[in-house]
């Protein structure tokens, strides 16, 4: 016992020696299941000086059309800078995302086509395989999403399954089926402005729904803002009303880091 004290006394003195930008971290690529026994291939980073003794809060990062990519993983290093287990999700299976946008947009349309049944069930398997790491405090999860990510994390705050908060970026903001009538997470959206794929009318439905929910929330314009505004290079992808706005990405990410630290840490 004596020894297990003095580990997590050194644990926490050795994670106080370094700046955020300089937390050494542990990651790893982790395989699980959806009910359907598709196997799905996350992204897992936590900071090293992490036990079972001492639980973490965790992120679980939602990924856009293209699937699981670098992008995601880095944003899972940068939280777990920060302190958190982050977890970058999959929604598409291993190594099905397709090499190009239009094969990306046909897996995509599928699971929203069955938005309340496949999709549903790999939302919540993510959801579980984070809640059941023995160093994550399942009372301290959150989640953020990108696009058709934020779809999800938003769908995965609608289910009401102990999420504890849940950040949006430029994501579908359509109403889950059935209309439900309360939100337990906490919610933080950011939506550009001039996006011509979820557009200001599709905000103004959500913000209905957000009322009708009596949850807590926070929803955040930004001007001149198109579609998938935190993605770099994406104006170079062929696809309409999409660019990188560089003072809506940062702004929206340090939004992000009060937002989870007043509801996580």
């Amino acid at each position: 016992m004596q020894t297990i004290l003095i580990f997590l006394v050194l644990a926490e003195l050795a994670q106080a020696t370094f700046p955020p930008f300089f937390n050494p971290i542990t990651e790893k690529l982790v395989e699980f299941k959806d009910p359907q026994n598709t196997v799905l291939q996350g992204f897992l980073a936590y900071p090293s000086f992490t036990t079972p003794l001492k639980k973490r809060p965790a992120v679980i990062i939602f990924h856009a059309f293209t699937g699981r990519t670098d992008f995601d993983n880095n944003k899972a290093r940068d939280l777990a800078k920060l302190g958190y287990v982050a977890f970058a999700a999959d929604t598409y299976g291993k190594g099905k995302a397709a090499p190009d946008v239009p094969g990306n947009f046909a897996i995509m349309g599928q699971l929203l086509g069955n938005r309340t049944t496949i999709l549903r069930n790999r939302i919540l398997a993510n959801w579980n395989y984070v809640k059941a790491l023995p160093y994550v405090d399942t009372n301290k999860i959150g989640s953020i999403g990108f696009c058709f990510g934020g779809l999800c994390t938003l769908d995965l705050a609608r289910f009401n399954v102990g999420l504890k908060a849940a950040v949006s970026f430029h994501g579908t903001l359509t109403d889950y089926p059935g209309n439900g009538t309360s939100i337990d997470a906490s919610v933080q959206a950011h939506h550009g402005d001039e996006d011509p794929h979820t557009t200001n009318a599709d905000a103004d439905a959500f913000l209905v729904e957000m009322r009708r929910r009596d949850g807590d929330w926070i929803f955040t314009r930004y001007a001149h803002a198109l579609h998938a505004f935190t993605l770099p290079g994406v104006e170079n992808w062929g696809i309409p009303g999409a660019a990188f706005n560089p003072i809506a990405s940062n702004r929206s990410w340090s939004a992000m880091e009060t937002f989870l630290a007043e509801k996580l840490l």
